[in-house]
């Protein structure tokens, strides 16, 4: 008979205004893997069945961010420019 542990992952995100929402992906989500293990199972049976659980999140959260990222884009990009802009003319400004 085997034991049922979940690993359980979430995330919420704040997408740039304007950004197109990937297809059936919303801003914020949540996932359950089970770690399927025999109930007779030793510590490192147990550990290999974790293992599993965290590479199948880790790949379902990649193609999820990876989605989310190709749809904000360079968006991100030019407010980071701007900042450094920014930046750079206040310790000028501190300097003259």
């Amino acid at each position: 008979m085997a034991t049922q542990t979940t690993l359980t992952v979430s995330y919420t995100l704040s997408p740039p205004e304007g950004t197109n929402s990937p297809p059936s992906l919303a801003p914020s989500g949540a996932h359950a893997f089970a770690v399927e293990v025999e109930k007779t199972a030793n510590i490192g049976e147990y550990y290999e069945a974790l293992r599993k659980s965290i590479a199948a999140a880790k790949e379902k959260l990649g193609e999820e961010l990876t989605a989310w990222r190709d749809a904000v884009g360079n968006t991100e990009v030019g407010k980071e420019k701007a900042a450094k802009a920014a930046r750079a003319e206040d310790e000028e400004a501190e300097e003259g």
